[in-house]
Parts: structure tokens; C-alpha cells; sequence
């Protein structure tokens, strides 16, 4: 099993300790890293943002995809 988003760009959480929690972008194996994308936000929303700022619904997994209409409806995705 692999952590890689194979079907597109993925949320994933990280645990920074402490029971803290961050959110990240997980990339596809294979093709260029977004620079806006490679950080980690301290809430959900907020990475659903910036994800949704930067990529297109084509450049994300499916379940992302889902995800973030419903977290974020009115932010546009980007191109």
C-alpha cells in the first residue's frame, strides 16, 4: 500500500504531537509539485482552500474533490 494520492491530488493529515494535528497535500509519485501546495495549514478549511485555489478538479482525487465542495462551496477552483 502506498501513501502516494495515485489518482490525483489528496489531503492527508500529518500529527505534529502533542495530539496536534496539521493538514498537508499529498502528491502523485510521478509529475510537478504545486509550491503553493507543499506547506501544511492547521485546519482543514484551510488546506481545502488552498487546494482548491491552486489545482483544477482534474489534478484531484475524486474523494478530495467531494470533500472540498462540500467543506468550501464557495471557493472556486483554480486552473
Amino acid at each position: 500500500m502506498t501513501s502516494h494520492a495515485e489518482n490525483g491530488l489528496k489531503i492527508q493529515s500529518v500529527s505534529l504531537g502533542k495530539g496536534k494535528v496539521a493538514w498537508k497535500v499529498d502528491f502523485p509519485p510521478v509529475g510537478p509539485k504545486n509550491s503553493k501546495l507543499t506547506g501544511h495549514w492547521e485546519s482543514l478549511e484551510e488546506a481545502l482552500v488552498a487546494l482548491k485555489s491552486s489545482a483544477s478538479k482534474a489534478q484531484v482525487d475524486p474523494n478530495t474533490v467531494a470533500l472540498a465542495d462540500e467543506k468550501c462551496p464557495d471557493t472556486p477552483w483554480g486552473s
